[in-house]
């Protein structure tokens, strides 16, 4: 009898449900209740007040050409087909929908519990509200939209469409997990926690996460491609292809950016309190710009790569080529560690701490270093641009290039070894500098206080020192060229057509010159000891200190106008010229074939063997004594014009000539061919002459 009752049963719930459908089918109504109903809705009207199936778990099964779904408190699951579904569910429990439609709207707003969407629709769209509860979307449309307001739940999107939008708003907790492909993606999420995990492709991706704490994490491609991270802690890990990729970690306390790209432009954006930057990627623009406390690092090629970190505290690293890479990093403290090629290379750098970079340009390279930490250069280009200005730090350079122009001011070390067409570098503040120079012309200039040391190799040398410190150089080239105005030693050597020497100062001179002309020239203080040889000689001593010179050329200048001791050696083809003009000893040594012409205005002993092959001229004005042995071929003058002794032995084979005009005693021995002796007044003169006449 059971058996039959339940057949029975089973048979009016069928016959009762053809019914249900068949009222449906007219009036397009259906009247569920608080159990568990299963209802087949099929209708071709767009009239009637849909399917009502309150609560209990409920089942729809449709094929409608519109229908429209009502559900309180259960589970609803709707299956099937319409031209457009509505389903809304008002109280807790799950929904679950699937099938094709040409337009679907589900609506949960219950307390608690989930949508599951499994279709196909010109128009899909999904709105949870409540207080908990999932979406899960796995579909197709024209248009996607997908809305969870819930204070906790989840949101997973699998879907193609035209436009797909996906957005979690407000709430406590919230995930977003977004798979899909479209013209147009938009995924938010504003939860006070959660992340947004996308992987799709679309024309244009816009993912943006608000709220307090929350990651995004993309893989994607797009025309264009926007990330943007506003939570107060969160992080952006963006692996993506696109023309414009376009990635921001904006504001907050602390947040991180990943950016593995290739597009026609990547721009990473970080404006956290705290947080690193690390790029690489390749595109025809990259541009980071950094304003966090953390570390940037690029690895990429781009035909303009540009890095700016203007946060208080951070590194850069940088490994990268392309056609302009411009690199600036301010604030209060931060190291550089840059590998660069490109076509010009520009770095601007203001912080503390070590800078270390290696610039390949192919037309320029322009670095500007300024705060306070060692800078270390590596430099290949057309031209090398340097202007380093800190507080306290050592420049070391190592490079080549047409043009090397370096400007140094700070208490440090400056280290150059540079190669090039021309190379000039200006230096200021304290320090000694360290230099090994090869190009056609080396111009250095020192300001600074410290010594100078190294080696110069070019066409032109020029070395010019206006303060304090000690000079060693070696210096090769067509001229050579060193001065000094202030205090320090000098020692140099010097090889080339020209050689210059000029001192103002205390300190001495130690220098061997070969060249084609080598001058030398002390104003004041100190000592000299020079060894020149060349074509042509000259050295110049205004006042004090010692001069001790030896000289061999074509011809010879040797003139000291006051103070200390001067002692010469000089031996020339042509002839020598020794003048002194007042004060301390003077002694010579002059051997020349043509002549040696030997000045003595006042003051002191002077005293001279002259060996000439054509003449010997000796003359006093007047003070102190004066004592010299004249040997010539030709003739021997001797003239004294008054005060002091004055002896001298000349031996001429044509001609020996000595005249007085007043004072002291004067005294010559003369030999030679004819032997001509005046004495106008004053004083006592002897002469002794041998001669033809």
């Amino acid at each position: 009898m059971a058996f039959v009752a339940d057949a029975f049963e089973s048979i009016v719930d069928t016959v009762e449900a053809v019914v249900d459908s068949v009222i449906y089918l007219v009036t397009g109504n259906y009247e569920g209740d608080n159990g568990d109903n299963t209802f087949t809705a099929v209708g071709l009207g767009l009239w009637g007040g849909g399917v009502n199936v309150y609560g209990g778990n409920d089942t729809v099964y449709a094929a409608s050409l519109k229908l429209d779904v009502y559900d309180t408190w259960g589970n609803l699951s709707v299956h099937g087909a319409a031209g457009f579904m509505n389903i809304n569910k008002s109280a807790w429990g799950n929904m679950t929908v699937s099938g094709l439609a040409g337009a679907t709207n589900l609506q949960h707003t219950g307390r608690t519990g989930n949508i599951d969407f499994t279709g196909v629709a010109a128009s899909n769209y999904l709105y949870r509200q409540g207080y908990s509860g999932n979406i899960s979307f796995t579909g197709a449309g024209i248009s996607n939209r997908v809305i969870s307001k819930v204070r906790y739940g989840n949101i997973s999107f699998n879907g193609i469409g035209a436009s797909n939008i996906v957005e979690r708003i407000g709430g406590v907790q919230g995930d977003i997990h977004f798979t899909g492909a479209g013209m147009s993606n938009r995924v938010t999420n504003s939860a006070n926690r959660g992340s947004i995990y996308f992987t799709g492709v679309g024309a244009y991706n816009k993912v943006e996460r608000k709220g307090h704490s929350g990651n995004i994490v993309f893989h994607g491609a797009g025309f264009y491609n926007r990330v943007v991270n506003a939570t107060h802690n969160g992080n952006i890990d963006f692996a993506g292809i696109g023309g414009y990729n376009l990635v921001e970690r904006r504001g907050g306390d602390r947040g991180n950016i990943t950016f593995n790209s290739v597009g026609v432009v990547n721009h990473a954006i970080n404006t956290a309190k705290y947080g690193n930057t690390n790029f690489i990627g390749g595109g025809g623009g990259n541009i980071i710009e950094h304003s966090a406390n953390g570390n940037v690092s690029f690895k990429g090629v781009g035909v303009i790569n540009k890095v700016t970190h203007t946060g208080d505290y951070g590194d850069i690293n940088f490994v990268g080529g392309g056609g302009g890479n411009i690199i600036t990093r301010s604030g209060l403290k931060g190291n550089g560690n840059l590998t660069i090629l490109g076509g010009g290379n520009v770095v601007t750098w203001s912080t503390k701490g070590k800078l270390k970079a290696t610039l390949g340009g192919f037309r320029l390279n322009l670095l500007k270093r300024y705060g306070s930490g060692n800078t270390e250069l590596t430099l290949v280009s057309l031209g090398n641009i340097v202007d380093v200005e800190v507080s306290k730090g050592n420049l070391s350079l190592v490079g080549a290039g047409v043009a090397n122009i370096v400007s140094y001011k700070g208490r440090g070390t400056l280290n150059a070894r540079l190669l090039g067409g021309a190379t000039i570098i200006t230096r200021r503040g304290y320090g000694n500098s360290i230099l090994y120079l090869l190009a056609g012309a080396n111009i250095f200039t020192d300001f600074s206080t410290g010594n100078v040391r190294g080696s110069l190799f070019g066409g032109l040398n020029v070395v010019t020192k206006q303060s304090n410190g000690n000079i060693d150089l070696a210096m090769y080239g067509g001229a050579n060229i060193l001065t000094q105005v202030g205090n320090g030693n000098i020692q140099a050597k010097m090889l080339g057509g020209a050689n210059v020497i000029t001192k103002a100062g205390d300190g001495t001179i130690l220098a061997l010159l070969f060249g084609g002309l080598n001058v030398v020239t002390q104003v004041g203080n100190g000592s000299m000891y020079l060894l020149m040889l060349g074509m042509g000689n000259v050295a110049t001593k205004i006042g004090d200190g010692n001069v001790i010179v030896g000289m061999v050329g074509v011809g010879n200048i040797l003139t000291h106008v006051g103070n200390g001791m001067t002692a010469a050696l000089m031996v020339s083809v042509g002839a020598n010229f020794f003048t002194k003009v007042g004060n301390g000893p003077t002694l010579a040594l002059m051997f020349s074939a043509g002549g040696n012409i030997f000045t003595h205005i006042g003051n002191g002993l002077s005293a001279a063997l002259m060996i000439g092959g054509q003449a010997n001229i000796f003359t006093k004005v007047g003070n102190g004594t004066t004592v010299a042995i004249m040997l010539a071929g030709y003739a021997n003058i001797f003239t004294h014009v008054g005060d002091g002794f004055s002896a001298a032995l000349m031996i001429g084979g044509t001609a020996n000539i000595f005249t007085k005009v007043g004072n002291g005693i004067t005294l010559a021995a003369m030999v030679g061919s004819a032997n001509i002796f005046t004495h106008i007044g004053n004083g006592f003169s002897v002469a002794f002459a041998i001669g033809q006449a």
